[in-house]
């Protein structure tokens, strides 16, 4: 830890921060067939950063204070590589989606159109936002082919989020349906650069994409992809740096199932955000568990030149057929000696949380079942409940034990609302907690998000097969 604040103080101060199925690359990917969009034009009064790694929606709106942008779900055609290529979908001709970008306190309004065929919505995973806009198809009835819908809301705090659909969610992700959402603090900071390393992997054959949920692995573990993406595309981006260059990295999964192992060589890092925003204090992991779902804001420091290699770490067979992990790169840098020495960069104050007495204890039971139709999931015994699994009233504190019955694991995700691990390696909010085959997971969750709320596994072959339910808060 001491090297890193070493490294750190090089260039920068945090002033107030205080078993799925093997991988096998396939190729290089082309170039993507449609055009980029064009970039925004900067509003007078702030303008967003250069997000190296993603093209971004256009502001329509002149107000520095109003996010007014359009969305367009259309079927497009995804050279994956140059032996695989398929009709997906994606947002604006786009595979990943475009970003869009805010600060706190911005309304945003998306003018959303659906031109594809089947009915879909737009949720924007981990923003706590009035329910009747956060694409829940329990409260929203589904965008259907050649329609509108304006989603309209305030964003509330800063981080890294992302949108996708919540109809045949299995589906409609896997065939290219996802985007980053970024927000920024009204006074973030300068760094020498912001990058987005959306992470996925996707299930494809020489036709394209298999059928979904048609096989019994499938249904049990969920669709575990052969190939990985960054970004959209198979092979890793590589760039060049200068020596003591500081960069901020917006790490997001998007993986149908898959649960990424990461570790960053080359380079010093801190965590300094999770799911809710930035942390109080930064820690220093060796490597990142990052389940479905989950995001992970790094703050990374060229301390060396040579070359720095962000690594996925997957399960293979090994020539004497046996399961083992194995590095593949996702990113290569190559960091250049310089001169180069940068000012300190300092970030704004995030505030204290209140401490909270815990208001209520519940068990929530996460299991599966064989039955003739196939694997079915549940939570607290039952299928795709129609009514809610609990209802708390708005501002209770909830300590909720989440047992998992099954060998598989379940990344449990709470819309609307944010809470804390019980462990101190996994610090800061989340709105998404890997549980583990077998094991329990305690998290203390504050229900200040009044409204309806979805509550599921977001390996999305379990929510599909009924383990996605809902949670009431009753508002004071």
């Amino acid at each position: 830890m001491s090297n890193l604040y070493c490294a750190m103080a090089l260039s920068l101060v945090l002033s107030a921060c205080g078993a799925p199925a093997p991988i096998s690359p396939v190729g290089t990917a082309p170039p993507p067939t449609n055009e980029p969009e064009p970039e925004p034009e900067p509003t007078a009064n702030w303008v967003p950063p250069e997000l190296w790694g993603a093209s971004t929606l256009e502001d329509l709106d002149d107000d520095p204070n109003v996010v007014e942008v359009r969305l367009t779900a259309a079927p497009i055609w995804i050279d994956l590589t140059d032996e695989i290529g398929f009709e997906g979908y994606g947002y604006n001709g786009r595979w990943p989606g475009p970003t869009l970008q805010a600060k706190v306190g911005d309304e945003v309004v998306v003018h959303f159109e659906n031109q594809l065929p089947e009915p879909t919505t737009v949720h924007w995973h981990g923003l706590r936002i009035p329910d009747a806009m956060d694409g829940s198809p329990r409260i929203q009835a589904p965008v259907q082919p050649g329609e509108t819908y304006t989603y309209r809301f305030v964003v509330p705090e800063a981080g890294t989020f992302w949108y996708h659909p919540h109809v045949r969610s299995n589906e409609q992700i896997e065939k290219g349906l996802y985007g980053t959402f970024v927000v920024r603090e009204p006074d973030h900071p300068k760094l020498d650069a912001e990058r987005v390393f959306v992470l996925d992997d996707i299930l494809a054959n020489g036709s394209g994409l298999p059928p979904f949920l048609a096989s019994h692995p499938e249904q049990v573990h969920g669709r575990s992809g052969n190939v990985l993406l960054v970004n959209g595309r198979v092979a890793p981006p590589r760039f060049n740096v200068e020596k003591n260059r500081v960069e901020l990295w917006r790490i997001v999964n998007t993986a149908n199932a898959r649960t990424m192992m990461l570790t960053l060589e080359g380079a010093t890092f801190a965590v300094i955000g999770t799911d809710g925003g930035r942390l109080q204090e930064p820690y220093y992991p060796d490597r990142i568990e990052l389940p479905v779902g989950q995001r992970y804001d790094l703050l990374v420091v060229y301390d060396r030149p040579g070359p720095v290699r962000l690594l996925s770490h997957v399960f293979v067979v090994d020539e004497n057929e046996e399961v083992v992990r194995r590095p593949y790169e996702l990113a290569v840098v190559e960091v250049a000696e310089s001169d180069y020495v940068g000012g300190p960069i300092r970030w704004p104050a995030v505030t204290p949380r209140s401490a909270r007495s815990v208001d209520r204890e519940v068990v929530v039971e996460l299991s599966g079942a064989n039955t003739p139709n196939g694997i079915e999931w549940t939570i607290n015994g039952r299928r795709f409940p129609e009514e809610p699994i609990f209802t708390f009233n708005e501002n209770e504190t909830v300590h909720l034990t989440i047992t998992n019955l099954a060998g598989p694991e379940h990344p449990f995700h709470l819309h609307g609302q944010f809470f804390e691990v019980l462990d101190e390696a996994q610090p800061g909010l989340k709105d998404t907690v890997l549980v583990p085959g077998l094991e329990t997971v305690e998290i203390v969750a504050y229900f200040d998000n009044p409204g309806r709320w979805m509550a599921h596994c977001h390996i999305l072959e379990h929510a599909e097969l009924g383990m996605m339910s809902e949670i009431v808060v009753e508002p004071r």
